[in-house]
């Protein structure tokens, strides 16, 4: 009766090889495409019988759902022969090709994993990265080039990496991979992503479109891995570059940079030209850069560091943060914060939702209409500065030796100063309004707020309050 039992087990232990086998051909070549419910009924099968003679415990394996892939069935008819072969001291050519496929410290320490009831996470995770992803060939481009030059790209889809080299050439580098795991069609869809190239004189352009049979690709976005790889050289080079969902990186350029992606993180680093980045959700980073810069983002943060320009930056849902910057900042949010660290030049800043932190020597704007406003006038002022609150206090640091003109309002909050303040009006002082002079006429100093108090400190020159 034993022998009869043992002989039944690996008769199915032979149709769980033989089932792994088709299920993993089929992800390399299709070659059994369509066959998936063939697969799932025959391992459930096979799983039911083995729950019925004792072969393997109740609630150690669960039965295939009716939509799994063929990934998935490999890994379960793999994971259950496991268990038979080390259970039954059944050898088979499934070890060995287990082994190769899934590592031999996975071989070896599967039977502990099963034992502790873990195949779920097993199916989940354990998956091997070639039968998870399908890379097509890479497509290499090259094109002679000379100076002054302008490179186009617009693509459906792609992370986008730009960067220059001592060369006269552009090099250009498509990567594409799918992720099978979750779509078995991804890789039908990634195939119908075509790149064309298109030189006019210095002029390159580069599109990257699906083909009209493939118009699904947007549900498929988050499976698919478009990189484009390009390599400048050291040239006055402008950069046009668009994707509708990709993150874009500029680094060691010497032209004009303009980048558009509908999602993704923009990153640009040491350009020298102008550069204009626009993302509808992601971060935008800007370093060392040496010219003017605009940057939008629809709903994440922008962080500006040692920029030498004009910087415009604009961002409905996150933060802005500029240190270091060598000329006017226009800075806005709808829903953060505003930080500026040593930065000259002046500023304009605005925000709807959060507070404002400034350390600025050129003339200051600064609202805000949900936080407070704290400021550091790095020296003596040249111009007007006009700071107001209507959710916080208002705290602005000053040098000892500073020549202003003060008018301080508050409403709902105190006025206090460390500095004297010589009125100038001959009126009853108001507890709600403090006016005068600072040492000496200067530039004026408006402070407004409205629930919060208002305090003037003083400050040595170099001082840091952030």
């Amino acid at each position: 009766m034993q022998q009869e039992r043992q002989q039944e087990i690996r008769g199915l232990f032979q149709i769980l090889e033989q089932t792994a086998e088709i299920a993993e051909d089929s992800i390399l070549t299709e070659a059994h495409k369509d066959g998936e419910n063939r697969c799932i009924s025959q391992f459930n099968k096979v799983l039911t019988r083995l729950r019925e003679i004792n072969a393997v415990p109740e609630g150690l394996f669960d039965p295939l759902p009716e939509d799994a892939t063929f990934s998935e069935i490999s890994i379960a008819c793999s994971h259950l022969a496991a268990y038979l072969s080390e259970g039954m001291s059944i050898s088979s050519d499934l070890k060995s090709m287990m082994t190769n496929i899934l590592g031999k410290k996975f071989v070896e320490n599967i039977g502990e994993e099963l034992r502790e009831g873990k195949i779920g996470d097993l199916i989940r995770k354990s998956m091997p990265e070639f039968l998870s992803v399908e890379t097509l060939d890479d497509i290499n481009e090259s094109f002679n080039v000379g100076h002054n030059g302008k490179l186009i790209l617009d693509t459906d889809l792609g992370t986008i990496n730009v960067r220059t080299a001592e060369s006269e050439v552009i090099n250009i580098i498509v990567r594409r991979s799918a992720q099978l795991k979750a779509d078995r069609n991804a890789t039908e869809i990634l195939k119908g992503f075509l790149v064309n190239f298109n030189e006019q004189g210095q002029e390159l352009q580069i599109s990257g479109k699906f083909n009209e049979e493939k118009q699904d690709w947007k549900k498929t976005v988050d499976r698919l891995d478009i990189q484009f790889e390009i390599t400048l050289p050291k040239t006055d080079y402008d950069v046009y570059l668009k994707t509708a969902s990709g993150d874009i990186s500029v680094v060691d350029t010497n032209g004009i940079v303009q980048s558009r992606t509908g999602k993704g993180k923009l990153q640009f680093e040491n350009v020298t030209g102008a550069v204009f980045g626009h993302t509808g959700f992601g971060n935008v980073k800007l370093t060392k850069c040496k010219s003017d810069v605009r940057v939008e983002s629809f709903g994440s943060n922008i962080e500006i560091l040692e920029n030498i320009g004009r910087v415009d930056a604009i961002t409905s849902g996150g933060n802005v943060r500029c240190t270091d910057v060598i000329g006017t900042i226009s800075a806005e949010t709808s829903g953060g914060t505003v930080k500026l660290i040593h930065c000259k030049g002046g500023a304009t800043v605005e925000t709807s939702g959060g507070s404002i932190s400034l350390d600025n020597d050129g003339p200051v704007t600064a609202k805000t209409a949900g936080g407070s406003i704290v400021a550091n006038m790095l020296g003596q002022p040249q111009d007007d500065w006009i700071l107001e609150s209507s959710g916080g206090d208002i705290t602005l640091s000053l040098i000892s030796e500073i020549l202003a003109k003060l008018d301080a309002r508050s409403i709902g909050g105190d006025i206090t100063s460390e500095l004297p303040v010589m009125r100038v009006s001959q009126e009853t002082p108001k507890e709600w309004q403090l006016q005068g002079i600072i040492n000496g006429d200067g530039p004026l100093l408006t402070l407004r707020s409205v629930g919060g108090d208002i305090n003037l400190r003083c400050s040595n020159v170099g001082d840091d309050t952030q």
